[in-house]
């Protein structure tokens, strides 16, 4: 990648007004500000750092790094939530890993001081641990993709986390097919629960190349299955997240991109119509720039770029008047208006200016804060940027 050049900044309707490197803790991954002031900072790994940082963000032109928590040896933590007072963080074995200690699973701090965690409790589960927890506040639920004995790829856990120090697992459920001693469905690499999001009395699943899957949990300790939609083919797999929009029957269905340089075609975003659970409808696709009959895109050269281009993570905590705030990896931030769903609408973006050795960004995850700002990290070691939108509403 060192004979690429260098790619600038480029940007419609978003300015950049501040940037951390994290103290050299720049490949990040999920990212969560409490307060408008505290900013949780899970690293990615890609670069070797594996743990949580937390930077003041009071005032967003001048982050400051306050604390960083290494994660155990052989692990990272690459995902972080909060329940109260309560951090929330994954514990997934590094892959290759032959040491001893924590295996994996979920790890639980107490936040009350902000700037400090503690530990309450590390609570293992099975195999690499978790890839992916996803809170449910209203609940005082967990729902995990993590490994189970007798299964291949991630199944889904749900954890009553009500007591912190006390974690219990409420049941298990694994799609059809995931038994090891089955073959894998027709045209299906890889068949796992990536992430799992509730509505009322529905779970979404976003299950990688098995598409959405749609369980009733009217009774959460016996889940039912009640829908399963695959697009793929004709469109890109990697099923990665599948989020309700409040006050709507909608569903933001992302695909995640897996190669690199475009060596497949990019994932897309898709927009589901669930007024009906058990049978939900794909009413529109987005992507940033025209694609043509292969799903490749026929303009820009995202190829040639480095790295991933396409679909990634989502802002998870949108409202119902809320624009979809996604990262693109090389793509760097994309807002979306979905006011109309049958056509959504870019309406700004931002790429940062490759860095850290890099031809180019990796933006990996997103949030956006009480304040409006926005908040995106990079997993190559780019750090953390602070925006503002600045375009129409």
């Amino acid at each position: 990648m060192s004979d690429q050049k260098v790619m600038p900044e480029e940007s419609r309707n978003v300015k950049r007004i501040g940037h951390s490197d994290v103290d050299g803790w720049g490949d990040a991954f999920q990212v969560i500000v409490r307060d408008d002031k505290w900013c949780y900072l899970a690293a990615s790994g890609m670069e070797g750092h594996e743990g949580t940082s937390i930077l003041d963000v009071e005032d967003p032109a001048n982050p400051k790094v306050v604390k960083q928590i290494q994660a155990p040896e052989g692990t990272h933590s690459h995902k972080v939530l909060f329940l109260d007072d309560v951090m929330i963080v994954n514990a997934e074995q590094i892959r290759g890993w032959e040491g001893e200690g924590f295996v994996g699973g979920i790890r639980l701090f107490d936040a009350s001081d902000p700037a400090n965690p503690t530990l309450i409790k590390d609570f293992p589960m099975y195999g690499r641990g978790t890839h992916r927890p996803v809170l449910d506040e209203e609940n005082r639920l967990l729902y995990c993709s993590c490994g189970s004995e007798g299964y291949r790829g991630n199944i889904l856990w749900i954890l009553d986390i009500d007591d912190p120090a006390n974690p219990k697992v409420v049941t298990k459920f694994a799609l059809e097919g995931q038994e090891e001693n089955i073959p894998l469905p027709p045209g299906v690499k890889t068949l796992q629960v990536h992430q799992a999001n509730r509505r009322g009395d529905y779970l979404y699943l976003g299950c990688a190349d098995w598409g959405v899957v749609v369980l009733d949990v009217k009774d959460i300790s016996n889940p039912k299955q009640i829908a399963h939609y695959n697009p793929t083919p004709p469109y890109p797999g990697h099923c990665h997240t599948v989020l309700p929009v409040p006050e709507t029957d909608l569903l933001v269905v992302t695909h995640e991109s897996t190669s690199f340089e475009v060596s497949e075609a990019p994932g897309f975003i898709f927009i589901y119509d669930a007024k009906v659970p058990s049978n939900p409808v794909p009413i529109s696709t987005w992507m940033p720039y025209p694609v043509n009959s292969d799903l490749f895109p026929k303009v820009g050269d995202w190829a040639t770029r480095g790295g991933r281009y396409g679909a990634h993570n989502v802002w998870e905590f949108m409202g119902k008047d809320d624009f979809v705030y996604t990262t693109w990896f090389n793509g760097g931030l994309r807002i979306v208006d979905i006011s109309d769903p049958f056509r959504p609408e870019e309406v700004g973006y931002y790429v940062p200016a490759g860095c850290n050795g890099k031809s180019t960004p990796q933006s990996n995850d997103v949030f956006v804060d009480g304040r409006g700002l926005i908040y995106v990290s990079d997993r190559w070691g780019c750090g953390l940027d602070i925006l503002e939108y600045t375009g129409p509403r």
